[in-house]
């Protein structure tokens, strides 16, 4: 999977990752610190997939802020997410604890 980002910092914390992932526009808030708000309670706190460079939140594919926007995105996305989700982890995303946090969230 090919990707290429580009570094932007935030004034409210962490550090934005905006780039392409293979063939799809990424933006990830990054931090330091692992957090219970982060995906799989790692350093991800917020992360949307789109299209393409410029397509904004209403061309959402997969869209986390500190929780599952619209539910837990299509498999077909979940490389996307995995290979962001390696770029600032040492082990695998595991997408069963992610729903399990998901379905508490809802109740």
């Amino acid at each position: 999977m090919q990707y290429d980002f580009t570094v932007k910092p935030s004034p409210f914390g962490g550090t934005w990752y905006e780039g392409n992932v293979d063939g799809y526009y990424v933006h990830a808030r990054v931090f330091d610190e692992p957090s219970k708000f982060g995906i799989g309670d790692g350093r991800i706190s917020a992360l949307m997939v789109v299209p393409k460079k410029g397509d904004g939140l209403f061309h959402a594919l997969v869209n986390y802020d500190r929780g599952w926007d619209g539910g837990l995105p299509l498999s077909k996305y979940h490389p996307v997410v995995e290979h962001v989700y390696a770029c600032f982890h040492d082990h695998e995303l595991d997408w069963a604890m992610e729903k399990r946090k998901y379905q508490g969230r809802m109740f």
